[in-house]
C-alpha cells in the first residue's frame, strides 16, 4: 500500500506562515486601535487580580490612575503618595467598580455600551462614583473627543466605553440602594438643631513655643535636667541618632541686626537726603548702643531681644541655630558669614555692615562629623527644657491676663485686635497704608492676638482650636454677655482665654425653611455609608469564595514604593500592608483628602 500524501513545496509553506503572521499583526493592530477585552492581550505580564472571571491588568490600572488624576488633585510628593496609599486606592477603586457591577447583575440590572455612549455624548465622565461634566456645558464634538479627550486615558474608544459602562452600572446600584434609604423626622430635626445651635468665641492664645523662645537655660540648668531625665534623653538620642551623624562642619550662630534705611533716589531733593542721613545715623547709633551693652558685660541674648530687627531670630535672643559656612553658606547676608569665619567659639564680632544692615555676630559652638552622645544629649536637654519652661511661662501669662480681666480690664485692652486683613485695627480698607518696608521683629512683650473662631456647633471641632471638650462645655454654659469665661484652658500648643462672641439657637421657622435641603443631604450621606459597607462586605465575601483573587506577588511588587516610607530605619513595617477590599466602598478613600478640582461633580 503506497502513501499518497504529498508534501507541499517549501515556498508554499513559507507563504502560508507569512500570511498567518500578517493576519496576526493586523488583528493585533485592530485590537490596539479599537480596544480588546482586558485579558485578551497581556504580552506575558501577570495580571494583578481576577474578579468574577475577568483579569485586572495593567491597562485597567493605568486607565483608572489617569481618570483619577484628571479629577482629583494627587499629591506630587512621592512620599505623600506612599503615605496615602495612592496605588492601593487605584487598585481598590477598580475592584469596587466591579463589585458593584456584580451586585447589579445579581439584582437583574443591566448597562450596555449605548448607556456609556449616551453618557459620553452628554459630556459626562464617572470616576470614583462621581459624575463630572468634562464639557462644561459645551456641545459634544466627536472629533474633539477622539483627538483631545480619549488620548488622556491611554486606551481605545471601545475600552473607554467599557469602563464607563461599568461605572454606569455601579452608579445605578448606588442609586437603587439610595432610593430605599429613609431619614426620620427626628433625625432631620436633630441635625438642624446641632447646626443651628451655634456659637462663636473670641480668644487669645498663649503659645508655649513663643514663650520657649524666651528661655535661656544655663549650663547648670542643663546638667541638672540631664541628671533628672537621663534615661528619657538617651532614648530620644537613639531614636534621632541620624540627626547627629556625619554632619558637615557647623557653627552655632547668633546675631543682632539693625536695618539701614533705603537710600534715596539719586535725584532726590535735599530734604529727603537729609532725612535719610538722619535715619542712617539713628540706625548706627542703635547698633553702637547694643555693642556698648555687650562690652559692658550684658548677655548677648538679652541685648538681641531688645535691639535686633530680624523677625526670625530676635525673640530667640538672636539664635540662628546650627548652620554651615561651606558651600552656599548660611543664607544670611554674606558679611555675616565672613565675620563668623573669623571668630573662635564663644567670641563675638564688632559692628559689621553691608548695604542693607548693621550686624553684631557671635559663634557659640562648633561641631563636625558624628556628635558625641553627651553633646547631643545636651542639645536635646536644651530643647526639652525650653519647651517645659515655655509652657510654664505661657500658663503664667494666661493666669495673669485672666486676673487682669477680673480686675476690670477688657479683652480688647489686653490683646491685639487685628482687622479682617490681619493687620492692626484700622478705619477701613481705604485707610490702609501700603507697606514699603518689611515688618519689624515682634518684641518679647508683644500682646497675644485676639482671634474669632466663627460659628460652630456643639458636636463639631472648634475652628482654629480643634476638638477640646473642656472649652466647648464651658463655652455653652457661659453667659454670652460676659466679657470673658473665668478659666484658663489648655490646648496642645499652649493656653487660651476665651469669651462668647456670638450665640445662635434653632427655631421652628428656621427648621421649616431648611428641612427639604437637609433631608436630601442626610439621605445622600446615609445612602453613601450604607453602599460603602455593603460593597465592602460583598468584596470580603466574594474574595473568601474565590470570586475575587489577588495575585499576591504581582500586587506586592506594585505596592512597593521607591520612597520606602512603609518601613522604619530598622526595617520594621510602620504602614499597614495592602489587603484587597480594605478600601472598597470609600470611593477613593484617602485620595479625597486632597481637594477635588471643579467639574460639576455629582
Amino acid at each position: 500500500m503506497t502513501d499518497e500524501t504529498t508534501a507541499a513545496p517549501r515556498g508554499t509553506t513559507m507563504k502560508t506562515v507569512g500570511a498567518w503572521l500578517l493576519l496576526g499583526m493586523l488583528a493585533l493592530a485592530f485590537g490596539l486601535s479599537f480596544g480588546l477585552p482586558s485579558d485578551a492581550i497581556t504580552c506575558g505580564v501577570e495580571p494583578l487580580a481576577k474578579t468574577y472571571g475577568t483579569n485586572v491588568v495593567d491597562e485597567d490600572f493605568q486607565y483608572e490612575f489617569r481618570a483619577i488624576s484628571l479629577t482629583t488633585r494627587i499629591p506630587e510628593d512621592p512620599k505623600m503618595q506612599e503615605m496615602l496609599g495612592l496605588r492601593e486606592e487605584v487598585l481598590d477603586a477598580i475592584v469596587e467598580r466591579r463589585v458593584l457591577g456584580e451586585i447589579g447583575r445579581r439584582m437583574g440590572l443591566v448597562a450596555d455600551l449605548r448607556d456609556a455612549e449616551d453618557l459620553t455624548a452628554d459630556g459626562h465622565l464617572i470616576v470614583l462614583g462621581k459624575t463630572w461634566d468634562w464639557l462644561a456645558g459645551q456641545a459634544f464634538n466627536y472629533a474633539a473627543f477622539e483627538r483631545n479627550w480619549l488620548p488622556r486615558f491611554g486606551v481605545g474608544e471601545r475600552r473607554y466605553l467599557e469602563y464607563q459602562r461599568e461605572e454606569v452600572l455601579a452608579r445605578t446600584v448606588r442609586d437603587v440602594l439610595a432610593s430605599v434609604i429613609t431619614v426620620s423626622e427626628a433625625e432631620v430635626r436633630s441635625a438642624y438643631d446641632q447646626r443651628q445651635n451655634q456659637l462663636s468665641l473670641r480668644y487669645a492664645r498663649f503659645e508655649a513655643g513663643r514663650f520657649a523662645d524666651l528661655v535661656d537655660p544655663s549650663r547648670a540648668d542643663l546638667d541638672k535636667y540631664v541628671a533628672e531625665h537621663k534615661d528619657e534623653l538617651v532614648k530620644q538620642f537613639e531614636s534621632q541618632g541620624t540627626r547627629f551623624l556625619k554632619l558637615p562642619k557647623q557653627i552655632r550662630l547668633r546675631f543682632i541686626e539693625v536695618e539701614k534705611p533705603q537710600p534715596p533716589a539719586v535725584d532726590a531733593d535735599k530734604a529727603t537726603q537729609q532725612q535719610h542721613a538722619t535715619d542712617l545715623a539713628a540706625a548706627r547709633a542703635k547698633i553702637d548702643a547694643a555693642l556698648a551693652k555687650l562690652q559692658a558685660g550684658e548677655d548677648f541674648r538679652a541685648v538681641a531681644r531688645a535691639t535686633s530687627e530680624d523677625a526670625d531670630t530676635a525673640r530667640r535672643g538672636g539664635d540662628y541655630g546650627w548652620v554651615t559656612l561651606e558651600g552656599t553658606g548660611t543664607g544670611l547676608d554674606p558679611v555675616v558669614d565672613e565675620a563668623a569665619r573669623k571668630l573662635e567659639v564663644g567670641a563675638r564680632s564688632e559692628v559689621v555692615e553691608s548695604d542693607e544692615a548693621f550686624y553684631i555676630v557671635k559663634v557659640e559652638g562648633q561641631r563636625e562629623g558624628d556628635v558625641p552622645q553627651d553633646e547631643a544629649i545636651l542639645d536635646l536637654a536644651e530643647e526639652a527644657l525650653a519647651r517645659e519652661r515655655g509652657k510654664a511661662l505661657a500658663k503664667q501669662a494666661a493666669a495673669e491676663a485672666l486676673q487682669a480681666l477680673k480686675d476690670g480690664a477688657t479683652m480688647t485692652q489686653l490683646f491685639r485686635s487685628p482687622d479682617a486683613l490681619g493687620g492692626p485695627a484700622a478705619g477701613g480698607i481705604d485707610q490702609l497704608e501700603i507697606p514699603t518696608d518689611p515688618p519689624k521683629a515682634p518684641k518679647p512683650d508683644d500682646k497675644p492676638e485676639l482671634r474669632v473662631t466663627g460659628l460652630f456647633s456643639k458636636e463639631k471641632p472648634i475652628p482654629g482650636l480643634g476638638v477640646n471638650p473642656e472649652i466647648t462645655k464651658a463655652a455653652w454654659a457661659a453667659d454670652p454677655k460676659a466679657e470673658f469665661i473665668d478659666q484658663v484652658f489648655e490646648t496642645p500648643d499652649g493656653f487660651i482665654l476665651a469669651a462668647v462672641e456670638r450665640k445662635e439657637t434653632a427655631t421652628d421657622e428656621g427648621f421649616a425653611a431648611a428641612r427639604a435641603a437637609l433631608y436630601r443631604e442626610l439621605s445622600e450621606a446615609k445612602a453613601a455609608k450604607v453602599t460603602a459597607r455593603y460593597a465592602y462586605h460583598t468584596c470580603l465575601g466574594d474574595k473568601a469564595r474565590g470570586d475575587i483573587v489577588p495575585y499576591s506577588e504581582r500586587v506586592s511588587r506594585m505596592m512597593t514604593y521607591d520612597t520606602k516610607e512603609a518601613f522604619d530605619e530598622k526595617g520594621n513595617r510602620v504602614l499597614r500592608p495592602y489587603v484587597m477590599c480594605d478600601r472598597v466602598g470609600n470611593r477613593g478613600g484617602m485620595l479625597n483628602l486632597a481637594a477635588l478640582t471643579g467639574g460639576g461633580g455629582r
